[in-house]
């Protein structure tokens, strides 16, 4: 009767590994590239995962990685506060298409809590200017507008 009882609650207690296997949080960003670089990506892909040995872990993809080191990278919770939370990673040894180079790319991406609103920031090491971009970002496709907004003329 006891041994019974024990593989009833067993079975009822969920295993570590059946958490391990549920699917990551992505979040989607539109994003439209202000500076005209080339290093603002128009898409970018968040995911944070929920259980298992990686759990909490954050990685971004977008096309400038995907190019460049062929597969997502891990990102970090840089700020987080009412109204907003930033997003960190970083590219080392980055050229351009002119052949600039640099030793490390810094980029924050910034979402607005109340309605998605992105901001992109990408500065490369040993140059004053700051890349940016605007968008939105939201948990599912269907939260993320058509195309992405267009940038404001100058």
């Amino acid at each position: 009767m006891r041994l019974a009882l024990a593989i009833a609650l067993a079975c009822l207690i969920p295993s570590p590994w059946a958490r391990a296997q549920e699917p990551p949080v992505v979040m989607m960003c539109r994003i439209a590239d202000e500076s005209g670089t080339g290093w603002v990506p128009e898409f970018i892909m968040l995911t944070r995962q929920v259980g298992g040995p990686r759990d909490g872990r954050i990685e971004v993809f977008d096309p400038i990685l995907k190019a460049l080191v062929g597969r997502p990278i891990v990102a970090g919770v840089v700020r987080d506060d009412a109204a907003s939370r930033s997003y960190g990673w970083a590219l080392a040894g980055v050229r351009n298409r002119s052949g600039q180079r640099t030793e490390r790319l810094d980029y924050r991406l910034t979402v607005q809590k109340g309605d998605g609103a992105a901001l992109l920031q990408a500065t490369a090491l040993g140059y004053d200017n700051v890349m940016t971009g605007r968008g939105v970002c939201g948990r599912a496709p269907g939260d993320l507008p058509q195309e992405p907004p267009p940038s404001p003329r100058r």
